[in-house]
C-alpha cells in the first residue's frame, strides 16, 4: 500500500496532509514558490486513506529561481529534487514528478511534486467538489469535460487547458471561460467540480446523452453506491 516508489512508504489518513506538506512547503518557501496540492487531497476527508500526495509546483518559476530559464524541464527537476536532498529528503524522479518520502513519528509516506507549466491555473483543473456519496470520480469528470470540449470544437488537456483544435493552441486556462465556452454563457467554474454539477448545467438531454457515451468510453469506471454495494452483498449472501 502507499505510493510505490519508495520502500516502506504506507498510505495515510487525509488528516496528516498538514503535516506533510509542513515538511514539503519550507523547502519551497527557499524558493518563494507555492505546492498546490490537487486531487481528493486538496479537500481532504478525515478518515479517508490516500496512497500518495499530489502537489503541483510552477516550471517556469522555477527556471528562474534557479537560473535555467530556456533549460530542459528534466534539468530543473533534477534542481528541485537536489533542493530536497540537500534537505535530508530520500527522493527520486519520473515523468514531470519528483517524488519525496516524508516521515511522521514512525511512518513514512509519499509525495509526488508534478512540475508542470502554469501550475497555479492547472492545478484548478484537478481539484474537485465531489457529493459525499457520488459514484464519480475526478477522472469522470475529466472525461465529462473532455466531452463538453469535443461537442463545442475543442480539445481538452488536463495539463494546458482548453485547446484550439485546429491550432493546436491554447484557448484559454481559466475555468470560468472553460465553463462557458462548453457549457453556457451562464456557466461559471463552480458547474465543473463534478459529473453532477456538469450535468445539473446542462439541458437534460445533452446531460443525458453526455453520460450515456461516456458510459461506453473504455476510460469510464464508477465506486459503487450505498444502493450497488448493498445489492451486491444480498446476491453473495442469497438474499
Amino acid at each position: 500500500m502507499g505510493g510505490n516508489v519508495f520502500q516502506g512508504t504506507s498510505d495515510f489518513d487525509q488528516k496528516d496532509i498538514p503535516e506533510m506538506m509542513a515538511q514539503i512547503n519550507p523547502i519551497l518557501a527557499k524558493l518563494g514558490i507555492k505546492g498546490h496540492v490537487i486531487g481528493s487531497g486538496a479537500t481532504p476527508t478525515p478518515g479517508k486513506m490516500s496512497g500518495d500526495l499530489d502537489v503541483m509546483v510552477d516550471q517556469d518559476a522555477m527556471a528562474q529561481k534557479f537560473g535555467l530559464e530556456g533549460a530542459k524541464p528534466v534539468q530543473i527537476k533534477s534542481a528541485l529534487e537536489k533542493l530536497y536532498q540537500d534537505a535530508g529528503f530520500e527522493t527520486a524522479k519520473s515523468g514531470v514528478n519528483v517524488h519525496v518520502k516524508v516521515n511522521l513519528d514512525d511512518t513514512a509516506h509519499q509525495v509526488d511534486l508534478m512540475v508542470v507549466p502554469h501550475a497555479e491555473m492547472v492545478s484548478k483543473f484537478h481539484v474537485h467538489d465531489l457529493p459525499k456519496g457520488s459514484p464519480y470520480k475526478g477522472k469522470n469528470k475529466q472525461l465529462a469535460v473532455w466531452w463538453l470540449s469535443k461537442q463545442a470544437g475543442y480539445n481538452w488537456s488536463a495539463f494546458k487547458g482548453l485547446v484550439d483544435a485546429q491550432t493546436k493552441e491554447v484557448v484559454t486556462r481559466d475555468l470560468d471561460e472553460i465553463a462557458k465556452l462548453i457549457i453556457g454563457p451562464n456557466a461559471g467554474a463552480k458547474d465543473l467540480g463534478s459529473v453532477e454539477s456538469i450535468m445539473s448545467a446542462l439541458p437534460k438531454e445533452t446531460a443525458n446523452a453526455m453520460l450515456a457515451d461516456l458510459k461506453q468510453n473504455k476510460d469510464w469506471s464508477e465506486l459503487p453506491t450505498e444502493n450497488t454495494e448493498l445489492q451486491r452483498i444480498k446476491q453473495l449472501s442469497g438474499l
